[in-house]
């Protein structure tokens, strides 16, 4: 799946580089994110709100059929209170803050429909290569709790240290639709993560997703 996942990835780089008479636009899009993970019985929930930008090169292929190739940066962001399992010393309330930085290369076959009056909507469908460039949950208790943990004093758990049980990559399935009016689109969707982002055994971490997002054709 990593192999597939670099294919992917060197094949968008060389899109992007190469077809300079593309169709190129610039996108500002609300991109939150929910991870699940359950692991034996246990589940729990992180919903990220996440903004993004990016550029995409749409390149046609025959007719009104195109292929979008994308690059974005992305930042997820969270907070809830949560119960912190102390084993013999009982819980304890604390606020978690989670945060995300990721690149995300969609590669999206799209089709295009005139409308009329400069009207064209653009249903599109693909892959969406993720690679996580950090992660981390901060945890406001006092610092006995930490210690606890085994958190030590500062509260932070990075997700994506040494010996951690996250993965960094994901593949995802894109599908949505593109509304544009002259240079101007607007443009929604969502994305369905198909990797487990845990190495952990006998756990399943996946993430899923909508998106919204206004994109200026150049």
């Amino acid at each position: 799946m990593k192999r597939t996942i670099a294919i992917i990835a060197c094949a968008a780089a060389m899109l992007l580089a190469g077809k300079a008479n593309a169709q190129t636009g610039i996108n500002f899009g609300y991109t939150p994110t929910t991870i699940s993970t359950t692991s034996g019985n246990a589940h729990d929930t992180i919903s990220l709100n996440g903004i993004s930008i990016g550029i995409n090169q749409n390149i046609n292929l025959s007719g009104d059929l195109n292929l979008s190739v994308g690059l974005q940066a992305r930042y997820g962001f969270a907070k809830k209170e949560v119960n912190i399992d102390l084993g013999i010393l009982g819980t304890a309330n604390a606020t978690a803050e989670y945060s995300q930085f990721a690149i995300d290369i969609p590669v999206l076959l799209n089709y295009g429909f005139n409308l009329g009056k400069d009207l064209r909507l653009t249903p599109f469908v693909g892959a969406t290569v993720s690679f996580a460039l950090a992660g981390k949950t901060t945890w406001t208790a006092g610092a006995s709790v930490f210690n606890a943990l085994g958190l030590g004093t500062d509260g932070e758990d990075n997700w994506y240290d040494d010996g951690s049980n996250n993965s960094r990559f994901d593949l995802g399935a894109t599908f949505g639709a593109d509304l544009a009016f002259s240079q101007f689109s607007i443009y929604g969707g969502y994305n369905l993560g198909l990797l487990n982002l845990s190495t952990a055994d006998n756990t399943t971490r996946k993430s899923a997703g909508f998106f919204v997002g206004l994109r200026y054709k150049l």
